[in-house]
């Protein structure tokens, strides 16, 4: 079993990031769409902390993937159109960055919320900046942008995928299963 990806196919630690990310992204979505509609209490504060650490864990992962793609670039893309080509890069740049941004940005929120962001209670991450009602709001709103813009995001990504699974009948889709 290969770790590194080769121009073919991807390797053990790209599908392995790739799929604990999608785990990680979807259930911070659900969450924090849940806990938005929750009055202040003992389990919003508790799927907060739950949201703050996945948070920090897609960050996490989000930088091992910008490293480990200098390591190991992606294969590239399976596509005889240009068009498709350009949308799935595009797709995945803005992918890249609102993972990268989502984080970010509820760091900063909870910062200038005058909180903490811990990972599960084992670190707390430095403070980015102090409390501050305006730049929450901000930040809140930021996050909030970023939320929605990677559900639509994901979206694409995933009618992609079964568009070349479904149609094309291409193994764009089984590469990242690990499969031939």
């Amino acid at each position: 079993m290969e770790l590194k990806n080769t121009p073919d196919s991807y390797g053990l630690v790209s599908r392995a990031n790739h799929w604990l990310s999608a785990f990680l992204v979807i259930a911070a979505i659900a969450i924090g769409i849940y806990m938005g509609e929750l009055p202040k209490g003992e389990e919003k504060f508790e799927l907060v902390s739950l949201h703050k650490s996945l948070g920090v864990g897609i960050l996490m992962l989000m930088l091992l993937r910008l490293a480990w793609l200098k390591l190991s670039p992606n294969p590239e893309q399976i596509s005889n159109n240009k068009f498709e080509h350009i949308l799935g890069h595009s797709v995945k740049g803005l992918l890249y960055l609102a993972l990268l941004l989502m984080p970010i940005s509820g760091w900063i929120m909870s910062n200038a919320g005058g909180h903490e962001v811990s990972f599960f209670q084992f670190f707390t991450l430095p403070t980015l900046v102090d409390e501050n009602h305006d730049l929450h709001e901000i930040a809140e709103g930021f996050h909030a942008f970023f939320g929605w813009s990677l559900i639509a995001i994901i979206a694409l990504h995933i009618a992609g995928a079964l568009k070349h699974h479904l149609v094309y009948k291409d193994n764009t889709l089984k590469r990242m299963l690990g499969r031939k």
